[in-house]
């Protein structure tokens, strides 16, 4: 995993923004024809694949709109070929892109795992046993980001999160069908 955290201080005037993602309402979806493979989107934790095996996809566009970014999950991007010529170059800096079959698609693995998150801040909801259930409100620590544009957090199943710059390039590219919840911001903590 590629583990980051110290930043200068340089990085700390810059008001930051976390994202996720989050489906558009009538975005076109995507699935694993084999539904096992589920589980395997879902346990992805900021690891590299060194041997992946790409497995069939299938879009579901009935009554739904294109999308550069067709919906999995917001652990799991998929992107279409106009999204890899825009953004690949930061895409890799920070995991890696994952060719499936059966659609024109890559899924992002990311890579880049920062433990940025202030639990004490935040409100959690755990299982009995501890585990983290839902991250209902988000407070991130602000000197663990820097200047990443995209992480996990060390959780399993951890959404895939953007900051503000990353999200600007996407809009900045005019990619469609993407959009992006805004969970919290530098400084109104």
């Amino acid at each position: 995993m590629n583990r980051r955290s110290a930043v200068d201080g340089n990085d700390q005037a810059m008001t930051v923004t976390v994202h996720k993602f989050q489906v558009v309402e009538g975005q076109e979806w995507i699935y694993p024809v084999d539904e096992s493979y589920f589980q395997v989107f879902f346990a992805m934790d900021g690891s590299t694949i060194p041997d992946w095996i790409p497995p069939v996809m299938k879009s579901d566009r009935l009554e739904r709109t294109y999308s550069d970014f067709p919906w999995l999950g917001e652990y799991a991007p998929v992107l279409r070929k106009p999204a890899i010529e825009a953004l690949g170059p930061v895409l890799r800096k920070y995991g890696q892109l994952l060719p499936l079959r059966g659609e024109e698609v890559w899924l992002f693995n990311a890579t880049t795992v920062l433990d940025a998150l202030d639990y004490g801040q935040s409100e959690i909801a755990y299982y009995a046993n501890g585990d983290i259930l839902e991250i209902e409100s988000h407070v991130f620590k602000r000197d663990r980001i820097g200047t990443t544009e995209i992480f996990k957090l060390p959780l399993r199943s951890s959404s895939v999160y953007v900051t503000n710059i990353f999200v600007e390039r996407v809009r900045s590219a005019g990619l469609r069908g993407v959009s992006f919840n805004p969970l919290w911001t530098s400084g109104t903590e």
